[in-house]
């Protein structure tokens, strides 16, 4: 699937979706429908800085991502759900438009993490196998909401 279908598929999915739903938690250690498209949200801007640093040059260093400390921190269960959607389809559409533009030469620059040179274009490719990934997460947790 390509990242525009897979964007915009999942972009009209999460608006047929009851927001009333969205921030239930049906365990502590578990994150809610809202926590989920938070965690993409939040995928969508660390990679983000990585998809123009690396535009630029080799990089050695970003700071990690603590996904359970972002999303406590950030309380996406207290958000407006359309409002969260929205962020998460605009950011995504500002990714697109982002890599479409990257010269091919620029593809190859890489991050260096834990001693391992990982290409631009590698990068690109796991935030939207990451992304596919949440998809199902999110749907497999609506599934458990609705039975």
């Amino acid at each position: 699937m390509n990242y525009k279908e897979a964007v915009e598929k999942f972009h009209v999915f999460l608006n047929s979706i009851n927001g009333d739903i969205t921030n239930i938690k049906i365990s502590e250690d578990k994150w809610s429908l809202r926590e989920i498209l938070g965690h993409l949200i939040d995928s969508a801007s660390n990679n983000h800085q990585r998809f123009v640093r690396l535009q630029f040059s080799d990089l050695m260093d970003f700071p990690a991502y603590e996904a359970e400390q972002w999303i406590r921190v950030q309380n996406y269960n207290s958000m407006n759900w359309e409002l969260l959607v929205s962020l998460w389809y605009n950011y995504n559409c500002m990714l697109i438009n982002l890599i479409e533009g990257i010269e091919s030469d620029k593809l190859q620059n890489v991050w260096i993490k834990n001693e391992e040179a990982i290409p631009l274009e590698e990068i690109i490719n796991h935030y939207y196998k990451h992304l596919e990934m949440h998809i199902e997460h999110f749907q497999n947790r609506l599934g458990e909401l609705t039975i």
